[in-house]
């Protein structure tokens, strides 16, 4: 899984530009964790991210969803490793 995580809304950009490519983001990731059977998990992260992106898009709506994203991507992580075969 490519790392999806923006560091910093460029100055250049207006939150406005970027939260569309970080709710992409977090979609995408969600959908590894379905992938990777926590689909449970995936429907409850997913209601959070369209009522987090549903609101204002302001800095607190940009913060969420970068939260999110770092939780999700844990998640993915502990996933994978914890499927990896284990060396004997």
């Amino acid at each position: 899984m490519r790392s999806a995580t923006i560091l910093s809304v460029n100055s250049d950009q207006t939150i406005a530009e970027t939260l569309p490519r970080l709710y992409r983001d977090v979609l995408d990731a969600l959908g590894r964790l379905e992938q990777l059977g926590a689909m449970g998990d995936a429907a409850r992260l997913r209601a959070e991210a369209i009522g987090a992106y549903s609101r204002a898009w302001d800095a607190t709506c940009y913060q969420r969803l970068r939260a999110q994203l770092g939780r999700i991507e844990v998640a993915v992580r502990d996933l994978e490793r914890s499927r990896r075969p284990r060396p004997a």
